[in-house]
């Protein structure tokens, strides 16, 4: 995704990175509100100053917990080897807690603890190069349904939790930072009273309408398009990307708006057969009066947000839409509907 002025976020993500480890920091916002373009580019801009282990889980199948300990750890040389097979990956800038092949087996036969060695490897790296050290997830809740084996069954996020905890606000030895779209772990996260006061939240949504003006503008689109582009599409980066990238920047609107409304039609189709129609328009019509009251509305809620018509804040406790083309499409259904 294209960067453009990210500057206040910027700022507050530095100044957390710069800062003594003492919090795990959230990062939530809407699905491609450009939460990983954004670290990324922190990342880089103090690449001289870190050390950063970075896990993007979208990318990754895991269906166990032997799987996650494949994405933490690679048995030491691994550069190497790729390095001769593929060149072009090995040289990326991926990081990963190095080990000894044995440590690795022992881990996988529950042997040896793997946030000891992971502590224990963030020391050595810290006093090795005296960069901070910071690691990053990108939508940790797909590890949800992973259980450490054992002679009980723990949840794996919540041990990783309490590692995290221990990192930061313990040790003050890494900075971790989360970033997810899944605002619903989010509130699990946020209502959980051992975290309370061992997390930050920090949300990074779409621009307002003013900096998405000037983006269009910079990008060269006429002023009179840029204000009609902003007052239909708002500031959702992709759809600023879909349109500056166009030929024709008004009939890219006009298509992802069909784009939009075909959307939500779909949804709606769905939640006729699985009976549950009423209750969608309901909602719908609750958020566009902004009458929705998240307590009693909740399950009617989460299938919208899961169906990313909807958005759910749960630190600010707002509900809107997903996008502004998704309230026109909304609004226009609803319209045609009471005919």
């Amino acid at each position: 995704m294209k960067f453009w002025d990210r500057e206040e976020e910027k700022k507050h993500l530095k100044g957390y990175l710069k800062s003594e480890p003492n919090a795990i920091l959230f990062v939530y916002g809407p699905k491609s509100s450009g939460k990983s373009t954004l670290l990324m580019k922190v990342l880089d801009e103090l690449k001289g100053e870190l050390y950063t282990y970075y896990y993007d889980l979208r990318l990754v199948p895991v269906s166990g917990y032997k799987e996650v300990l494949r994405i933490f750890f690679r048995e030491r040389g691994w550069r190497e080897r790729l390095k001769k097979a593929i060149p072009e990956i090995a040289s990326a800038t991926l990081k990963y807690f190095e080990i000894d092949g044995k440590v690795l087996e022992d881990m996988f036969e529950m042997k040896l603890n793997p946030f000891e060695v992971m502590e224990n490897a963030i020391r050595g790296r810290k006093s090795r190069n005296k960069k901070k050290p910071v690691i990053v997830f990108d939508e940790l809740q797909k590890l949800k349904e992973v259980y450490v084996n054992g002679g009980e069954q723990r949840p794996l996020v919540r041990e990783l939790f309490n590692f995290f905890v221990r990192l930061t606000k313990v040790l003050h030895l890494s900075h971790v930072i989360v970033m997810s779209s899944d605002t619903f772990f989010i509130e699990e996260v946020y209502s959980d009273s051992t975290l309370k006061n061992c997390s930050r939240y920090y949300l990074v949504d779409y621009f307002d309408d003013e900096v998405a003006y000037k983006v269009l503008v910079n990008e060269g689109v006429e002023e009179e398009e840029a204000k009609e582009i902003v007052e239909r599409a708002g500031g959702v980066p992709w759809i600023l990307e879909e349109i500056v990238e166009s030929e024709d920047p008004m009939k890219e609107l006009r298509e992802l708006q069909r784009e939009a409304y075909s959307k939500l039609i779909n949804v709606l189709a769905g939640a006729k057969e699985e009976g549950w129609l009423n209750e969608a328009e309901e909602v719908l019509k609750k958020v566009i009066n902004d009458e929705i009251d998240i307590i009693s509305d909740r399950k009617k809620v989460e299938r919208l947000v899961q169906k990313e018509i909807l958005f759910y804040d749960p630190i600010n406790v707002v509900v809107r839409f997903q996008t502004r083309l998704d309230e026109l499409a909304a609004r226009e259904l609803l319209k045609e509907g009471a005919k």
